[in-house]
């Protein structure tokens, strides 16, 4: 019966070429956290580039926002925003967020003061040390909740970088990503004073998610993911993210 529906409504537009049918609109937002969300990058940065793009290629009428992490949950919880960008997976933000698939992948790793000993081997094993974390952010759910270690907020992962250099903590933490691009895009003098460490907390996959009070955005999720696999498919993907490759 839908489908007879959306057919006839084909059929009618096609043999009234004057009327103009409205794209579903969509509100995209992301927080600064390049390489991934920046009102300097290239289109926005690779999350709102890959979603914006997709979504458009979808039929809907995109509108993109870039706001700090904490207004970006708040203001999707409220309604302000229906897509939510920059995420990793996390089973609590199911309570009012559908996930797509994921579009990139990124290894989560520490980063410490060069010349010192400290190391990642397990949760447990960071128990004597200090950790900068940023403010409201998700890394892996297990180290997430570990309330027994030693976690100063920060509000930037420039702020984290450099507590770690100036040895007032002992480690920091974000997508090796982010933190390849933060050094030598934005703080190159510290390369010689931190290292990134090899072992990785987790492997994320990056995803966006819709509010589950958005209508119908269960439809919206099998666009966006259909969309996504043809890109994928086709290279388009490979070349829209080559196109946000830094040295």
């Amino acid at each position: 019966m839908k489908n007879t529906f959306l057919a006839a409504m084909m059929s009618f537009a096609l043999i009234m070429p004057g009327v103009v049918w409205a794209q579903p609109q969509v509100n995209v937002v992301v927080d600064p956290w390049a390489p991934f969300g920046g009102a300097e990058l290239h289109n926005g940065g690779i999350s709102l580039d890959v979603i914006s793009t997709v979504l458009t290629r979808a039929g809907y009428d995109v509108e993109t926002h870039i706001v700090p992490w904490q207004r970006a949950i708040e203001g999707t919880k409220k309604g302000r925003y229906d897509v939510l960008g920059n995420l990793f997976y996390e089973p609590e933000m199911e309570t009012h967020l559908t996930y797509s698939a994921p579009f990139y992948q990124s290894e989560v790793r520490f980063v410490r003061q060069r010349g010192t000993n400290h190391t990642y081997v397990t949760l447990d094993s960071l128990r004597s040390l200090s950790i900068a974390v940023g403010a409201g952010y998700l890394y892996e759910e297990e180290f997430d909740r570990a309330v027994y270690l030693r976690k100063t907020e920060v509000t930037s992962v420039i702020q984290g970088l450099r507590m770690v250099a100036n040895g007032r903590v002992d480690l920091t933490l974000d997508s090796v990503d982010v933190l390849n691009f933060v050094i030598s895009q934005n703080a190159p003098e510290l390369a010689d004073q931190i290292e990134i460490l090899p072992n990785p907390l987790s492997v994320q996959q990056i995803h966006m998610a819709v509010r589950n009070d958005f209508p119908d955005h269960e439809t919206l999720i099998s666009d966006f993911n259909r969309v996504l696999a043809e890109m994928r498919a086709d290279g388009t993907l490979d070349g829209l993210l080559a196109q946000h490759q830094y040295q």
